[in-house]
């Protein structure tokens, strides 16, 4: 069972390094392509060996599915690859957590798509904005339905800490993704500044 911490882990941080390759061409385009399918046996994988780790992988994919996330090539074979071997194998899953749990994942996507929307316009010293940018842009909504489903006792408290791994682990992807861009633009300006430089010298 710990060793869905792992998996977990490994696909919040795939998940970004293919979305990043991308959307901002951080990565490698053609690793993210070979990456997808793999991402795609081992979250199928979590969900063939574990009904509540199903349930949970399911609610992503709902989440991510309705809000149009799925918007690469990388992440349609990925999608691909899961459903086919989730219909292929019969996957069982937990119905009521699952529906609590998408509907966290939609609203997950809703609240980190606000966050984003007006993150140049969030103040640092202001409580409320500090407790949006934590909550909504680290996708808290998911992760405490999950304490919730762990406090009825429906779903193990093992579960808690691997979405934990899963999101900080897309985060910290995330996190090298912007430095990545950052310093791509500052060797681009000083390219660009030394070019007219040489021009007008």
């Amino acid at each position: 069972m710990y060793f869905l911490l792992f998996i977990y882990t490994l696909l919040g941080a795939g998940i970004k390094y293919i979305d990043d390759a991308f959307d901002k061409k951080i990565f490698n385009k053609k690793i993210a392509l070979i990456l997808a399918p793999i991402l795609g046996i081992i979250g199928a994988y979590a969900m063939i060996i574990d009904p509540v780790s199903a349930t949970i992988l399911l609610a992503v994919l709902v989440g991510v599915l309705i809000k149009g996330k799925v918007d690469n090539l990388a992440f349609i074979i990925g999608f691909i690859t899961v459903i086919a071997l989730v219909i292929l194998t019969g996957v069982q899953f937990l119905t009521i957590p699952l529906i609590l749990l998408s509907a966290a994942a939609v609203l997950d996507e809703i609240g980190n798509d606000y966050i984003d929307s007006k993150r140049s316009s969030l103040n640092s010293n202001k409580p409320l904005h500090i407790f949006e940018k934590i909550f909504l842009g680290q996708r808290w909504i998911m992760k405490t339905s999950i304490i919730f489903l762990v406090i009825m006792n429906m779903i193990p408290v093992l579960f808690i800490f691997a979405m934990l791994l899963f999101d900080y682990s897309y985060l910290i992807v995330n996190a090298y993704s912007q430095i990545k861009e950052e310093m791509t633009c500052a060797s681009m300006s000083n390219k660009i500044i030394g070019t007219i430089g040489y021009i007008f010298k």
